[in-house]
């Protein structure tokens, strides 16, 4: 049976044995790690695969050993960064929200990637343009069935009604919702003492449900 052979670019030392297929592993974990620190200090297109490669002390083609090209690695640090449990469905989502919101206070450095990245995101061709546009339409179309879902029976026919634009009241709540969580992220990275993500998240949560409850 053969190994996976070694990296070829990591920069050895002396009496170092061969990579096994563990150490390998490890490695690569180690490329995301520091990618994901990198990326959320200095944005994607101010950090190189030489700078990713010197934290690490191996070299650029021992970063493209692993993966394959600068885009690969970031499409790997956004599903590493996004590798959390799946959200619930139905009206348990809007709960969920908040409980990511809490639990992003507790992960600055996840939280300043996703800060980073998405706000970059919109700028011409970037990589990760289509990655921030798939998940915020899967986002929407969560939350809208969430705020659905919590609406009484009386207000969902009508929430859940397109207006003249094609878009739900339901849909228009989710796109508000997104809008603060994003929002309260940028604000909590420039001073965490000032703001409670999950606190306001939650207050915004009631008070688009509770607009949507009390329309004519």
């Amino acid at each position: 049976m053969s190994q996976t052979p070694p990296d070829p670019h990591a920069r050895p030392s002396p009496g170092t044995e061969a990579p096994t297929p563990r150490r390998r592993a490890n490695r690569r974990e180690q490329i995301l790690r520091t990618a994901a620190d990198a990326f959320a200090s200095q944005g994607f297109h101010n950090t190189s695969l030489a700078d990713i490669a010197a934290m690490l002390d191996i070299t650029p083609a021992g970063v493209l050993h692993h993966f394959g090209s600068k885009t690969d690695l970031l499409t790997a640090v956004l599903e590493l960064r996004d590798d959390d449990e799946p959200a619930p469905s139905g009206g348990r989502m809007l709960d969920h929200l908040v409980t990511t919101a809490e639990r992003n206070a507790s992960r600055p450095g996840a939280t300043r990637l996703y800060t980073v990245l998405s706000a970059e995101s919109a700028t011409d061709d970037h990589p990760a343009q289509e990655w921030f546009r798939d998940r915020y339409t899967v986002l929407r179309g969560q939350i809208e069935e969430a705020v659905l879902e919590r609406l009484g029976p009386g207000h969902r026919e009508e929430a859940g009604t397109p207006g003249p634009d094609g878009h739900t009241p339901a849909r228009a709540a989710a796109t508000a919702i997104i809008a603060v969580m994003d929002g309260l992220q940028v604000q909590w990275l420039l001073d965490s003492e000032a703001v409670d993500m999950a606190a306001v998240t939650e207050l915004v949560i009631d008070a688009v449900v509770a607009r949507l409850s009390r329309r004519d």
